[in-house]
């Protein structure tokens, strides 16, 4: 009984351990949830520093979530079970914890460890400031051990190498780890108080080396400015009362000069508005006075504005490939940009007048004066016409498909381009240039038509429309059959080969058509009596005579209907199917004959009168004049009655026999004493 209870006891605690054990464990190693990669790889960091995380989950596309102890740091969606996270060390105290990779759908994890570290860092409140100005900076400890006391000397060294120290207690870190203490700069914070009288940068050092910062100090209020802004300059440190320059300068030399005076205290402040004149690009400004032994110099930038130009022909339509060159009147400046696939050209642009040139290969196609007073867009028009070319027969028939060679001269040089009319017989040349003459050849396989009709000018308007006419040529065809004799009322049918294009004419008594057509490659078909009788290919670039022999028509045909022996059967219906149907009668030789048919493919049906079933079919081609055998295989004439083979074949065995018989009758009785 007690091994039973020990027994049961065993198996209760183990499936209490399986059933408890860490659900981050079963998902890492039977779910296909881990962390595969951490950048920094040591997993430790300090507050602010980057961490990359790689890893995977069990949900396709899920939702993923990032911890770092109890604070969430990233979350997103993965790349099918791929995870990828970036994020930064959060505010906490300095101690590992649980690094903790989560499958929200089925909230499971995957875990690791991370370790915050102590951090150290000493901010400005602004990144500039102007002179005589102070700033506020802050020193942090990040990551600190709780309930332990820190402090933290800040080091100030001016653009001269002058040092400033302010030594403070930051007390203990709050419940995020954090102790920090701000300081003001210059004033009673720091040893010998301080100033900012040199321009330039100001570094910042946390005991020495545990963190560094910087801060600049200006002469200017800003940086960056556009023309027509006003810009204050100010400046300390100079002999009260004394007169100074201020010098501003641009990449061509000074922009201007101003005459100033500081103020008893040795100030120098003045506004001046940046001029029309000022480039683009950087600036400078210098102040030269007395009492101060560095000089005040600081570059500024004049940035320019956003301007993006609309290139558009004389239809509104966006075009490329346009050199437009801007002119800056204030400066002289030229910039030059391209218009894109868009027509767009983008350009940096400050305040003020500026006029634009459009060049199409070097031709000036346009131009306009814009005023800049912010980003914005403006239209330039260009004196680029689409050319219309529409190819048409003297009838006004549109001809598609035609090969078009297009070729050009400008003062820019000359140019070619090819097209081909669409289904409506017309083409498309897009910006053209307007007053340019362009020379066009039309042709249809190879062969030029329009020597005589190939110019245009392009015009100053939206389109320019140009007409080709594509002559027509007459054919004149002598229609004749297998022995030349002319074939009247005989249908005629060109189809042009590539365009569909059709014309048609009837044949008079003399065979002779004559058709007036269009310049082109057409099948030339022959009817005569709804029947096919000759197709061909006709090309038509100029006028011309052609005989043309229907070899199938008009040929005489015989056809002999005979028996299994070759005997000639008479009386026999003969029918003709093929691209006419006719009938006769064979004659005593066994032959019927037709005069002058249509030949080509045909059934010939040899059908004995009043026998049913007596008939033989047979598929032949006619081209000229023949004879035709139709056996009837099934049939012999004897004497000239038909009857069927194997009824004569009967006939025949029986007789046979009977006479054998007779021989052996008439041999027993001459000889009796034979036995029978």
């Amino acid at each position: 009984m007690n091994h039973k209870i020990v027994a049961v006891s065993i198996l209760f605690v183990l499936a209490f351990s399986i059933l408890t054990l860490p659900l981050a464990t079963l998902g890492q190693n039977s779910m296909g949830i881990n962390i595969l990669q951490l950048t920094p790889s040591d997993a430790v960091g300090s507050k602010g520093e980057n961490v990359n995380l790689i890893g995977t989950i069990y949900t396709s596309n899920g939702s993923y979530q990032v911890f770092i102890g109890k604070t969430m740091v990233a979350q997103g969606n993965a790349q099918g079970y791929y995870v990828e996270a970036n994020f930064t060390v959060p505010e906490l105290p300095a101690a590992s914890y649980a690094l903790i990779l989560r499958d929200v759908k089925i909230n499971v994890n995957a875990s690791d460890t991370f370790t915050v570290q102590t951090g150290y860092d000493v901010t400005p409140s602004s990144s500039s400031i102007q002179e005589g100005g102070s700033v506020t900076l802050t020193a942090a400890v990040y990551g600190g051990s709780l309930g332990t006391s820190y402090g933290a000397t800040v080091t100030v060294t001016s653009p001269s190498g002058t040092t400033y120290t302010a030594t403070t207690n930051l007390g203990t870190p709050d419940v995020k780890g954090t102790a920090s203490k701000t300081l003001t700069f210059p004033s009673s914070d720091f040893s010998s108080s301080g100033d900012t009288a040199a321009s330039g940068s100001y570094k910042l050092s946390f005991n020495t080396s545990l963190a560094t910062n910087s801060f600049n100090v200006n002469i200017l209020d800003e940086i960056t400015y556009h023309r027509g802004q006003s810009m204050t300059i100010r400046a300390i440190g100079y002999t009260p009362d004394s007169a100074a320059t201020i010098t501003i300068a641009g990449s061509s030399g000074t922009i201007e000069t101003l005459s100033v005076t500081a103020d008893s205290s040795g100030v120098i402040q003045t506004t001046w508005t940046v001029a029309s004149s000022t480039p683009i690009g950087d600036c400078s400004v210098k102040i030269s006075g007395s009492g101060k032994s560095t000089e005040d110099k600081q570059t500024f930038t004049v940035s320019g504005y956003s301007v993006t130009i609309k290139v558009v022909n004389l239809s509104g339509t966006a075009v490329p490939g346009i050199n437009v060159e801007s002119v800056d009147s204030a400066t002289g400046t030229k910039t030059n940009q391209t218009s894109d696939s868009s027509g767009s050209a983008v350009f940096g642009l400050e305040t003020g007048v500026h006029k634009l040139t459009a060049y199409w290969n070097s031709v000036k196609v346009g131009e306009t004066d814009i005023t800049v007073t912010g980003d914005g867009t403006f239209t330039l028009t260009c004196q680029l016409s689409d050319m219309k070319i529409t190819v048409k027969g003297k009838d006004g028939t549109p001809i598609p498909f035609v090969d078009l060679a297009i070729s050009y001269q400008t003062q820019g040089g000359s140019g070619s381009s090819t097209g081909q009319t669409g289904p409506a017989g017309s083409y498309t040349l897009s910006s053209t240039v307007a007053g340019a003459t362009y020379t066009i050849a039309a042709s249809l396989y190879g062969q030029i038509f329009n020597s005589g009709n190939n110019t245009a000018v392009s015009q100053s308007t939206a389109t320019t429309q140009v007409t080709i006419i594509c002559p027509s040529e007459v054919l004149t065809l002598t229609v004749t059959g297998y022995n030349n004799q002319a074939i009247s009322g005989a249908k005629v049918e060109l189809i042009e080969v590539t365009n569909g294009l059709f014309y048609s004419a009837t044949v008079g008594s003399d065979g002779v058509a004559n058709l007036e057509a269009n310049f082109g490659t057409y099948r030339l078909k022959i009817y005569k009596d709804n029947a096919l009788i000759r197709e061909t290919t006709q090309e038509l670039f100029a006028s011309n005579q052609k005989t043309v022999r229907c070899t199938i028509y008009g040929i005489d045909l015989s056809v002999k209907v005979v028996d299994l022996l070759g005997s000639p059967i008479s009386n026999a219906q003969v029918t003709i199917n093929g691209a006419q149907q006719t009938s006769a009668s064979t004659a005593s030789d066994g032959k019927a004959t037709f005069g002058s048919i249509i030949g080509g493919d045909m059934q010939i049906v040899a059908q004995i009168q009043g026998t049913s079933g007596a008939s033989q079919a047979i598929a032949v081609y006619v081209n000229e004049p023949t004879t035709v055998q139709v056996k009837l295989e099934n049939y012999v004439s004897v004497g000239g009655m038909l009857m069927q083979a194997s009824t004569l074949t009967t006939i025949i065995i029986v007789l046979a026999i009977a006479v054998i018989f007779a021989i052996i009758e008439v041999v027993r009785r001459k000889k009796p004493n034979l036995p029978l």
